[in-house]
């Protein structure tokens, strides 16, 4: 802090000298504050949950395990996209990235919950990396202390299957599960995955070779195609979400989609949804308490908002 002492003066000659020299420090100082002020991006956080229909409760989520998170280049035109709009009567935001050298999707985890905002890589950031922003991810044990934030399925960052308080986090539900997996820039890929109870197939996941992998629970798209969620050998079929959830998409041409709808939907309208974005692949993911949203506005486009039907 700069200190001056002034001899005060009535003199009409002295006040002006001095009206003048104050009038030069002001300037000078404001010149100073605008050359080092850091401007920065705001981080604009959603959720919703179980119960709340069509509405969103900014920032009053639960904390979750995992998250899956755009990152691009500082100073690279960055293609991505806020979509908000109207699908048979549920809302959803979503969030929509054409992957390159310098922009891509990404699994981070903890290690234990934490709120979706502070999940993120680091290392990433520390090699001049920005973190766009995120959805959450993988399921998790939010109701068993003390394995609060631990996914329920497998998790793979950096090309290693990721664990929890040293056991590894695999998918322990039965068929119609998958794990997605990819690298950067890649088209993602499915590979079903869990204790099948059917086939006795067990834990496939370590036969995946990718930076990236995450465990959803029944597909949505496969190649194109509807995936039938009636086959009989899966735990689920076609049935009405009472939640919000997440939904992770990629069409063929390596855009990905990452979509939280605001409430629950029939299995067959998300299908209807997914289609009409040509979406070649597609899982769910999370829902309930946990589904939430997160993006740096600044770094990012604004759709116009839609309304389908």
């Amino acid at each position: 802090m700069l200190s001056f002492r002034f001899k005060i003066s009535y003199d009409g000659f002295h006040m002006k000298k001095l009206v003048n020299l104050t009038t030069i420090l002001c300037m000078g100082l404001v010149a100073l504050l605008q050359h080092t002020q850091i401007v920065k991006a705001e981080m604009v956080n959603k959720a919703w949950g179980q119960g709340y229909s069509n509405t969103f409760i900014l920032g009053a989520n639960n904390t979750v395990g995992s998250a899956l998170n755009i990152y691009t280049l500082e100073g690279t035109d960055a293609k991505i996209t806020h979509h908000m709009g109207n699908f048979n009567g549920v809302n959803y935001d979503m969030l929509e990235v054409k992957p390159s050298d310098t922009t891509f999707i990404k699994v981070d985890y903890m290690g234990h919950a934490e709120w979706l905002n502070q999940i993120y890589d680091w290392g990433l950031v520390s090699e001049g990396y920005q973190r766009v922003g995120g959805i959450n991810a993988s399921y998790y044990a939010w109701h068993t202390n003390p394995n609060a934030g631990q996914p329920v399925g497998g998790l793979r960052m950096a090309g290693e299957w990721t664990d929890f308080q040293g056991e590894p986090n695999m998918p322990d539900y039965g068929s119609g599960y998958v794990t997605a997996y990819w690298e950067r820039t890649g088209l993602m890929k499915l590979v079903y995955s869990g204790e099948d109870v059917v086939h006795d197939t067990g834990w496939i996941g370590e036969e995946v070779e990718s930076e990236c992998a995450l465990s959803g629970s029944y597909t949505y798209i496969v190649n194109g195609e509807r995936k039938d969620l009636t086959d009989g050998e899966g735990w689920y079929v076609y049935h009405t979400n009472d939640y919000a959830f997440s939904c992770l998409a990629q069409k063929e041409d390596g855009t990905y989609f990452l979509i939280n709808f605001w409430n629950g939907m029939r299995d067959e309208k998300v299908q209807d949804f997914l289609l009409e974005l040509d979406v070649y692949n597609a899982l769910r993911l999370d829902g309930g308490t946990s589904t939430s949203m997160c993006y740096e506005e600044d770094l990012i486009q604004e759709a116009i908002k839609t309304k389908k039907n």
